[in-house]
Order: C-alpha cells, then structure tokens, then sequence
C-alpha cells in the first residue's frame, strides 16, 4: 500500500489498483481476485498489458454478384482452400447454385457452378473438406457429394455413386475428414455411432470389413465428430464420451481406446487444437484434452496417449457459460489465430451463434466478450493471407449474408449491415467496450471512505469514456467522469467519488474511438483514527 501526507484529524489514505490487464473472471468473488484481472471486458483486448477495443468487422462480400435470399440463397458453409496447381489459397463460400472463391486478388469472386439440378440448402447441413487436389462439398444424407478438381475453368461434378474398387463409393454424409491419405466419414445408415474410412488414396471406396468402426457399440451414444491426432490415430468424439482410434495407416489392425466417459463433446465445429492441447465444447462447458506420456517410451520418443482435464477451460467464466443456448449449441464454432481461441456460441434466447469470448493461449486467460449488432450470425470462422505490402493472415466471420473480416481491419466500427452483392454500406455501428475492474478493499473488511482514483490512458483525438464508480454495502454506483480527447496524448484522469463502502470497483466504457488503457487505481480510507470514524 501507498501512503500520503495527512494532518492529525485526517484519515490515512490508501491506494490499490492494477498496473496492468491480463485475465477475466466473472465466477470468484471480486475482492479476491488477483491483481490484472478484471471482472468484465465486452469487446476488449487485453494486450502486453494494456486494454484497448477489439477492431470493427469489415464487410467483404460487397463486390460479389449474389442477391441474398433468407429461404435461399445465402452462405450455407465455408472454408479456407489452397489451389493444387499454384497453392494460391481463397476463402471458399457455397451457396444455393455455386461456389464462390474469394481471395484480395479476386475481391469480386470467382464462381465454381454446381452441375445441372444439383443445389446446396440450409437443410443439407453442408460441409467442405479439401482431400488431395480436390474440394469435396458434402451435403447431408439424402443428397451426393459435389467435388471440384482444383482448376477455376471447372465446374463441380457429382461424386460417382460408382466404387473405385471391391468397396462401396462415398456415402452421403455431412462431414469428413481428410488425414494419413484417407477420406474418414460418419456413416449414419449404419448406426448414429459408425464411422469408416476410405482406402489409402482413393476417396470412392470404401470397404466395411476392413475400415468400419462402431465406437461404444450398444451405448446411446451419438458419434459428434473426429479429430486427427498423432502417432497414426484420430480422436472420436461421441455426445456423452471420447475414443481414440489408433493405426490409421492400416485399419484393418486398428484398435479403438476408451479416452474418458466422464464427458463429450456437443459442437463438431468447435473442436479446435493449439500444439498439444485440443480445445471442445461439452455440456459442462469448454474442456481440454492434452497431450500424455506413454509409459513404455522414453521422452524423446513420440506421445501417443492423450487425457481429458477435470477442470473446464471456462471455470473462470462459468456463471457466464450458463448463459449458453444449450438448445442451439450444435452449431458452435472454435478458431485457433494469433495466440488466440475464438469460441463463438448462441446466448440467451439466440439461436444462433451470436457471442464470441476470446481466449489468451499465452496468458492462460480469457480476455474478452465480444459482443455484436443485434441479428448477427457467426456460422464460421475461416483464416487468409489478406492485404498487401505484405499480406498477413486474417481471421474472418463467414455467416449466411456474407463474410467479414474480424482482424487486422484498424476499423472502430463495425459494418455488420449489409448482405451479400451490397457493394454500398447504408449504416455501420460503433463499437463499445467496458472494462471493470475487480473489487478493492484495501485489505480490510470495514467500510471505508472512497475518495476516487485515477486512470491512465492513451487518447487520439476524438476517444471517448467514461468512467464509473461502483461500492458495495451499501451499494452505490454513478458515473464520475466524462472524457473526450481532443489531441493524441498519454492522460492521468482523476477522477472523484466521495462515497462509503466495504469495496469499490471501476468501470470504464468507450463510447467512440479506441483510447487505450494503461493502469488504473482507486482512493480510499478506512475510517479510523485516533478514535474518530469518518463519514462520507
């Protein structure tokens, strides 16, 4: 603690703050919080310290030749595709009657027609995969894979009902994978809990006596999705439990391992990894699987093994995963970028994806609650070298009206409004962020006389904030500074409060522009001295 001069009837005071941003936790108690973290960031970044907005949505399917359709045409699924050719990659988007292939060259978008009759629809759950040199767009159990050799002067064809040897062709599906030189499938008309897999380098035969699995047999168990994993084996995400099945190479020797029961997982889409830990969302929130030591190999062999965490990733977030649709979560979607996870999820009464929190790799925290214009759908995330001089990777948004770019745009507002083909945006919505400190008590459980405090920030000309004074038992909460930059500066805004409470905490909104916060503290005494007990 930092004392200051006081005369003999005065009370000492005191200052605690944070020199610094790191961590959200909504959960613990906000008097024990430890220092940088914070109790609320909507639309934050916690970066080297400081606190700043997250950058605006940039709408990107402007110059598209497209007229969106809510019943149907829209984006129905996306992906990132490399060119087999010249490993040009684009951003691949299907809708109703085409595929279109975006990229910062090709910004208008290249259209790959569908074959005659054959269309894509919200129905179908559609999917991509990229296997070999071709693009596979699978749409659901009643409808044939598409397929697309790679070249921009080709259409799709419809994937041969033909096998390519003594199996059978590909089946109707929603998903797959490509991994070891083999398409792996779900394979719903045998069981809700089948898997198979393709021959080594041949995506149309597939042959059950040697590459069929039925993971739990006989449980109620649903198959959600699978994950390539190392050492030749892919992970199996069932509803209710998780498998690990090994050999890839040659199926017919494979073997199926029990990884846990205790949880599973209930969004395909959001099955993401970072180095060794692959991040789900099961019903008790996001889990982690990592990486194990096989016992019967030294260190500097391969690992093999994998174990589930017993702590959920969003423990310090867990009142706040509550608020998840449980009802629509299906369809949640995970991204690994820039040392980040980006877990996008329906909340409230949303039944769509609406919310994004964004998790630091590096710092082991989540650090932001992403928050968007009211009817805003994320269905994807897909990443592109994007711009020039040079191009750097992007992260975007794909949704059924278009795509955005999420980072790297340098924007404080978001052009969430328009639907795909507007090549004119009418309207675009500023972004606000509010950060909100933990709760100070100065180390006592008194009530003390709050006095107010001081924030560092840098401003550009036009930043915008305010900030608030909140105090618990009893409770008071106003706000005691309205700030607006006029010049590029590093400011110390003091700021006053004169209230009692046994804690106080700060918070700070941005209205416009993007003010960067440094370090905040707060001012206070606790009451007594020399037999005398201030009052506010």
């Amino acid at each position: 603690m930092i004392y200051r001069s006081y005369g003999k009837l005065d009370d000492p005071v005191e200052r605690d703050g944070d020199g610094a941003f790191r961590a959200i936790n909504t959960y613990l108690e906000p008097t024990s919080l430890e220092e940088g973290t914070v109790t609320e960031s909507i639309n934050m970044r916690l970066n080297g310290d400081k606190a700043s907005l997250r950058e605006g949505l940039s709408f990107k399917a402007g110059s598209v030749t497209l007229s969106y359709s809510a019943d149907t045409e829209q984006v129905f699924t996306s992906t990132t595709f490399q060119s087999p050719s010249d490993s040009t990659e684009y951003l691949a988007f299907a809708t109703k009657d085409k595929v279109i292939l975006y990229n910062s060259a090709n910004t208008s978008g290249i259209d790959i027609a569908y074959p005659g009759g054959e269309v894509v629809a919200l129905a179908d759950k559609a999917s991509f995969v990229q296997v070999f040199d071709k693009l596979i767009l699978f749409r659901g159990k009643n409808k044939r894979p598409l397929e697309w050799d790679g070249d921009v002067a080709n259409d799709f064809l419809v994937k041969t009902s033909v096998a390519s040897g003594s199996g059978i062709a590909m089946p109707n599906t929603e998903y797959g994978l490509s991994f070891r030189n083999r398409v792996i499938i779900p394979q719903p008309t045998d069981s809700p809990y089948t898997l198979i897999m393709s021959d080594s380098l041949d995506s149309n035969n597939f042959v059950a006596s040697e590459a069929q699995f039925r993971i739990n047999k006989g449980s109620a168990d649903k198959l959600v999705a699978f994950h390539g994993y190392l050492e030749d084996q892919i992970i199996c995400f069932m509803e209710k439990s998780i498998h690990m099945i090994t050999n890839v190479t040659t199926p017919s020797s494979a073997g199926v391992i029990e990884v846990t029961r205790e949880y599973g997982c209930i969004a395909r889409k959001s099955i993401v990894n970072s180095g060794p830990q692959i991040y789900f969302l099961s019903d008790a929130g996001i889990m982690v699987l990592q990486q194990g030591l096989d016992p019967a190999k030294g260190l500097g062999v391969s690992i093999s093994k994998v174990s589930g965490e017993a702590k959920p990733l969003t423990a310090p977030i867990a009142d706040q995963i509550k608020d998840i649709n449980l009802s629509a979560v299906s369809g949640a979607v995970s991204k690994v970028f820039d040392n980040k996870v980006f877990f996008a999820f329906p909340t409230g009464s949303s039944t769509v994806n609406n919310t994004v929190w964004v998790y630091d790799i590096l710092g082991g925290a989540f650090i932001s609650k992403d928050t968007f214009p009211s009817g805003f759908q994320i269905d994807d995330f897909v990443t592109l070298p994007f711009g020039t001089n040079p191009q750097r990777r992007q992260l975007f948004i794909a949704g059924p009206t278009g795509w955005y770019q999420y980072t790297g745009t340098g924007a404080t507002v978001d052009d969430s409004g328009r639907q795909i083909g507007s090549s004119a945006s009418s309207a675009t919505t500023a972004i606000t962020g509010t950060l909100t400190s933990r709760s100070f008590s100065l180390g006592s459980g008194g009530v003390k006389h709050w006095k107010g405090g001081q924030l560092g920030v840098e401003t550009s000309n036009g930043d915008a904030l305010s900030i608030t004074l909140a105090t618990t038992d009893p409770d008071s909460s106003a706000t005691v500074l309205t700030h607006s930059a006029s010049t590029t500066e590093e400011a110390l805004l003091r700021f006053g409060g004169r209230v009692r409470g046994y804690s106080a905490k700060v918070s700070v909104s941005i209205t416009q522009g993007n003010p960067k916060i440094r370090h905040l503290l707060v001012e206070g005494s606790k009451g007594q001295l020399n037999g005398r007990r201030s009052i506010a």
